[in-house]
């Protein structure tokens, strides 16, 4: 592997044995915000004076057998969990000259979560509390944000249909809030997040851009979707008095990254182009009235989130965590500043590190203080 990187492997939650990780050649690790956690692991196959492969042999990745796995860089004592998932897949190539190699893929625990269909009323709570129900049937440490009641008896209850995990993401949709499971980096215990966005706080990691030596991104591109932003309007009609009801929400309630959100300023540019950008939320799917703005709220919340950026890092960065954030540097006042990480692909392939990452932002120009407590 590459020096100053480390790795460390754990089958069953024990660790891996020291044959297995000489004979690791490959690991791919995708996170993201908004999909399950993948991960990849190609080992070298030898074969065996008995007539059969290394690796094979012993025959160590049974169905969903939990795997654990830490990246460490920059020469730390213990590397950080990134993953905690179950083998789904293994494909074994072989070839001569020392080449046949056996491959694992698997996914985190979201893929567990999504294995049964259910039909179920959770009556009388809020979607954080029926978040926090949900991780902990599957030992996630819930890290949740509260909400309040969406509906009540009599009125109705909560119902899913479908998946635990899809049902999760559905409640978060409509709150405005991420939803993913992720490792703790250093118990390695997996934490379910269901809360807003993290849109303040310090930035776990700076990239440097075109800045001579201190450069520590191969290529960077910063997209901004002016078009995007919008007000919303949802429209419903109570279940129970049959009267009709709207909720608008004019701006995003989530707090700026930037000195001018981007939700403002594409209602100023609207403005002068003579129209409106404005979403109608004819089916919310709402029983009472009040829950047509939180919907509204949520929907613009979400389509606040204007600027993106992708890049490829070496390991001087650090390893990347989908929903910290990352300081941006190098590219201009309009669009330098902090992001949100939303997925990262971390490869060590042929001893060479390389870590890909996409980050969002809901607002442009940086504040200045930005560097301040990197």
């Amino acid at each position: 592997m590459t020096s100053g990187v480390s790795t460390m492997l754990s089958l069953g939650k024990v660790p891996a044995p020291g044959v297995m990780i000489d004979a690791l050649q490959e690991v791919v690790v995708e996170t993201a915000l908004d999909v399950a956690g993948a991960f990849s692991l190609t080992f070298g196959l030898a074969p065996t004076e008995g007539g059969d492969w290394s690796t094979l042999l012993i025959d160590p990745f049974k169905p969903m057998m939990p795997i654990g796995i830490r990246i460490g860089t920059g020469g730390m004592p213990l590397p950080l969990a990134v993953l905690n998932g179950f083998a789904t897949a293994q494909r074994a190539r072989f070839a001569e000259g020392g080449k046949s190699v056996l491959e694992i893929r698997g996914i985190d625990i979201t893929a567990v979560m999504n294995l049964e269909e259910k039909a179920k009323a959770w009556t009388g709570l809020p979607d954080g509390a029926i978040a926090a129900a949900l991780f902990g049937q599957y030992a996630v440490v819930p890290k949740v944000t509260m909400t309040a009641p969406r509906i009540v008896e009599p009125m109705g209850s909560t119902v899913q249909r479908g998946s635990d995990i899809r049902f999760l993401r559905r409640l978060a949709r409509r709150n405005g809030f991420d939803c993913y499971v992720q490792p703790e980096p250093i118990t390695g215990l997996d934490t379910g997040y269901f809360g807003p966005p993290t849109t303040t706080g310090v930035a776990s990691a700076v990239i440097n851009v075109n800045m001579g030596s201190l450069t520590n991104v191969r290529d960077l591109e910063v997209r901004y979707d002016m078009a995007r932003p919008t007000l919303a309007m949802a429209l419903g009609l109570d279940t129970a008095t049959k009267a009709p009801g709207v909720g608008v929400a004019p701006v995003s309630k989530l707090v700026p990254m930037g000195i001018e959100p981007a939700t403002l300023r594409a209602v100023a540019g609207a403005g002068v182009a003579g129209a409106m950008p404005m979403v109608r939320l004819a089916d919310t799917g709402g029983a009472t009235v009040a829950e047509l703005q939180p919907s509204a709220q949520a929907t613009v919340d979400r389509a606040g989130f204007a600027l993106t950026v992708e890049g490829t890092t070496d390991e001087s960065v650090g390893v990347l965590r989908p929903g910290a954030l990352i300081a941006v540097r190098g590219v201009g006042r309009l669009f330098n500043g902090l992001y949100q990480t939303t997925r990262c692909r971390i490869s060590l392939v042929d001893g060479r590190f390389e870590q890909r990452f996409a980050a969002r932002r809901n607002a442009v120009t940086m504040t200045g203080t930005e560097f301040v407590a990197v």
